[in-house]
């Protein structure tokens, strides 16, 4: 008798997938006069996972966000997690020093930041040594050129073709590490997986009463709220 019981793991990139092969032209974001579909998101996601691959991240890796609300930080909620690293979505309100506690103590491997805090970024460089790649997202402020490290664009550019997907092992997997304000001393790491994410997002649409064709106006923080 075959004993097999077949597991499906939850997983928010399933949220993702589905809505490109099922709505692939319905507009997924809208960024001032810019919209992107399902399709061109859930590419734009896959180019990030690529490019990430080739600078070196894989399973259980972190990739830090430094970033306002801007589609490139929802990316940064699905980028990673398609090769099984985890977001560190870090409060762009902190000090550097706080800043560069959380790099140091998340370990990431790689920082995507707007432009808008190079200052910052310039001002603790030296003091994150493990972060080998910094990706730079131009949006309202021009690229600090004293900043080593591609443009965000340019580094989607880098990715190579095809499909970039780790499977998930267990839905209990890490998918990001959560910071705390430190209110008390330095902020706290909080491990977040793959199935509290896919059910608060679940529990968000049934409370919430979303549809196909609901329009939801993101007001509060991706740093703290996760976009999934």
């Amino acid at each position: 008798m075959d004993d097999h019981v077949s597991l499906h793991h939850l997983n928010p990139i399933s949220f993702l997938d589905r809505s490109a092969a099922v709505y692939p032209d319905k507009p997924a974001v809208v960024y001032g006069d810019r919209t992107y579909s399902y399709s061109e998101f859930a590419d734009r996601v896959n180019r990030l996972a690529g490019a990430l691959k080739q600078a070196g991240v894989g399973k259980g890796d972190r990739v830090a966000f430094l970033l306002p609300n801007i589609p490139q930080m929802l990316e940064g909620h699905y980028g990673p997690l398609s090769l099984g690293a985890m977001l560190v979505a870090i409060n762009m309100r902190l000090s550097g020093r706080e800043i560069t506690y959380i790099l140091q103590h998340s370990g990431a491997k790689v920082l995507v930041f707007d432009s808008e805090y190079a200052d910052t970024v310039l001002g603790f460089l030296d003091e994150v040594p493990e972060v080998s790649t910094f990706v730079q997202v131009v949006d309202t402020h021009p690229k600090s050129d004293a900043i080593p490290g591609p443009e965000y664009e340019a580094f989607l550019d880098s990715s190579p073709p095809g499909a970039h997907r780790t499977d998930l092992e267990s839905e209990l997997d890490p998918i990001a590490i959560n910071y705390t304000s430190g209110t008390t001393g330095n902020p706290k790491g909080v491990v977040y997986h793959h199935r509290g994410a896919f059910l608060n997002a679940i529990s968000n649409a049934l409370v919430f009463g979303l549809n196909p064709k609901s329009v939801y106006l993101w007001t509060l923080p991706m740093f703290h709220c996760n976009g999934w």
